[in-house]
């Protein structure tokens, strides 16, 4: 059961960037599930907003009840074999709940920055489980959890009665204590809708 989703699109920037960042997970993250790397998206995106005050992917993720999800990754993953993401990652023949890469990483739609906060979250996560990947996005001060109580639907989710929503993470929750940060996030946030509205 589902609690609505606008389906915005995504830009070819934005395919390749994630693209691309899924490459860099399957060289560096063993055992890369669907669940790691929807997890692994997510800290980089939080991780980057966090840091630097802006998106590192600009996509949206949703409340599930294994969230946060961005739906259409999801979905592309839960299929036999990948559509958008088709031209870097398949399912390993060894282990077909896991990907692999099926090109070099290419950083050209990466800055620096971007290289060295993939690689912090990655040494973060490369040793975790999928399931405690879950557990940490879902800390009791998580944004999960925060955006949860935000939009009412954490009993809901927790008690396992919905499996999704369609409302977002929301990521203005980082900057309670930095309004600062907020005005630049959204500034930021907005110029890149702009940008993807003229791609798409």
């Amino acid at each position: 059961m589902s609690v609505s989703n606008k389906n915005k699109g995504f830009t070819r920037d934005q395919i390749n960037k994630i693209g691309n960042a899924i490459i860099y997970l399957s060289e560096n993250v063993p055992d890369l599930n669907k669940t790691k790397i929807l997890k692994i998206l997510f800290l980089i995106e939080e991780a980057s907003i966090k840091k630097y005050g802006h998106p590192f992917f600009g996509i949206n993720f949703q409340l599930w009840k294994l969230g946060p999800v961005v739906k259409d990754i999801f979905i592309d993953l839960s299929d036999e074999m990948p559509v958008l993401l088709k031209d870097f990652i398949e399912r390993d023949s060894k282990n077909s709940f896991n990907f692999k890469s099926k090109s070099k990483f290419c950083d050209d739609e990466f800055s620096d920055n971007d290289i060295e906060l993939m690689k912090l979250v990655v040494d973060f996560a490369k040793t975790k489980t999928a399931s405690y990947l879950v557990q940490h996005t879902h800390g009791p001060n998580s944004l999960w959890r925060k955006s949860a109580l935000k939009f009412g639907v954490l009993e809901v989710l927790e008690k396992e009665l919905i499996n999704s929503t369609e409302f977002e993470i929301d990521f203005d929750l980082l900057f309670a204590d930095r309004p600062h940060m907020k005005e630049r996030f959204e500034e930021v946030r907005e110029n890149m809708e702009f940008v993807r509205q003229l791609k798409n």
